[in-house]
């Protein structure tokens, strides 16, 4: 294998693993934030350097009790009541195609 297909290899593997992380991050919020703290929590240990440390406390997730779209808070105005369509909706009609 030469360096270039090695360097194209690299690069396809880089963007694969980075669409996969943002996939993971967007679709499943709860699990990565749970998977960061437990990872995060092995770093915050006494015996580790100071500088590792401070690392896993300002990468620890913040909690994410309250403001879901299930407690009704409406801060977002996603929950308010829906307004009312101001036109009245008519049913669709599907007529079949005119023989040629």
């Amino acid at each position: 294998m030469n360096a270039a297909l090695f360097a194209q290899a690299v690069v396809i593997a880089l963007a694969v693993a980075w669409a996969a992380w943002f996939a993971f991050r967007r679709l499943l919020p709860k699990t990565y934030r749970r998977l960061l703290s437990h990872a995060v929590a092995a770093f915050d240990r006494p015996s580790a350097p100071r500088w590792l440390r401070e690392y896993a406390r300002r990468a620890q997730p913040t909690s994410t009790s309250g403001g879901s779209c299930g407690d009704g808070c409406s801060t977002c105005g996603g929950c308010a009541a829906a307004a009312k369509p101001t036109v009245e909706a008519q049913p669709l009609v599907f007529r079949p195609r005119a023989p040629k």
